[in-house]
């Protein structure tokens, strides 16, 4: 007797094909549909966090705006900035506020190296790098009392503890050595196109002479309105994806708001 040899007919082959090509038809459309939503998910959670960031990086500068600043004569005291007369100042370009924030660092950049009397306009300090008699020149002794430096000298600097008076005035109390000594800086946010990347950019210019950083790419708008002067403000913060939407070949756009209050 002769035996079938176990295979597959030519037409019960081609069958299998057809099925398998209707069947995959019906797969890639839905494969490709998922895989554009995983696209637009990343560039919505991307953009999301580029707000976040921001966010918290205004918001910080902000909430602690005025901390060991001096609450008159800002432009006397702080003369490095123009046109920094209040503490925020907030002021606009074309639909994007620009603030510009003063405030005491939160760690001291030096201390005294020796004791200093009630009335001394020198202070010796443990290192003269941090200060200097322009941009770094606005202290804060102890978190009690304000000095600017008018002169560095040797190992000790010159200050002056009110600029609206003639001549230099000394210190209003005594303090040890080893006394903690913070400086005041000044830091300006605003929203500008990146030159590297062409997209909008949250930049942070910190007045020290290295002129505006990018410091959040996709930040795209920055509102900052008032709502108590000198107290209460809201941060409105609008960030733009940096690709386009998968689904719509559009650029997603979102915005996220804070109120904030200043810590004194």
């Amino acid at each position: 007797m002769r035996t079938r040899s176990p295979g597959f007919t030519l037409i019960e082959i081609l069958v299998a094909m057809l099925l398998l090509s209707i069947a995959m038809a019906a797969v890639v459309p839905v494969l490709a549909t998922q895989s554009r939503a995983n696209l637009e998910q990343d560039t919505k959670m991307a953009m999301q966090e580029n707000l976040r960031v921001g966010m918290s990086v205004v918001t910080d500068t902000l909430r602690n705006g005025r901390y060991g600043v001096p609450s008159s004569n800002i432009s006397t005291w702080i003369n490095w900035v123009s046109g920094f007369t209040t503490n925020p100042t907030i002021t606009t370009s074309g639909s994007n506020s620009i603030v510009t924030i003063a405030s005491a660092t939160a760690q001291s950049v030096t201390t005294l190296s020796s004791a200093a009397a009630v009335g001394t306009t020198t202070l010796s300090l443990a290192s003269l790098t941090p200060v200097n008699t322009g941009s770094k020149g606005l202290l804060l002794i102890n978190g009690q009392e304000n000095a600017v430096v008018t002169a560095v000298n040797a190992s000790s600097v010159t200050i002056d503890t009110d600029p609206t008076a003639s001549g230099n005035q000394g210190l209003a109390r005594a303090y040890p050595a080893g006394t903690p000594v913070y400086r005041v800086d000044v830091t300006k946010f605003t929203v500008a196109t990146d030159s590297t990347t062409g997209f909008s950019s949250l930049f942070r210019d910190q007045n020290q002479g290295v002129g505006a950083l990018a410091v959040v790419d996709g930040i795209s708008g920055l509102q900052i309105t008032t709502v108590t002067a000198n107290k209460q403000y809201t941060v409105t913060l609008t960030a733009t994806s940096t690709t386009r939407d998968p689904v719509t070949n559009q650029y997603l756009s979102a915005s996220l708001a804070s109120n904030v209050t200043l810590a004194n």
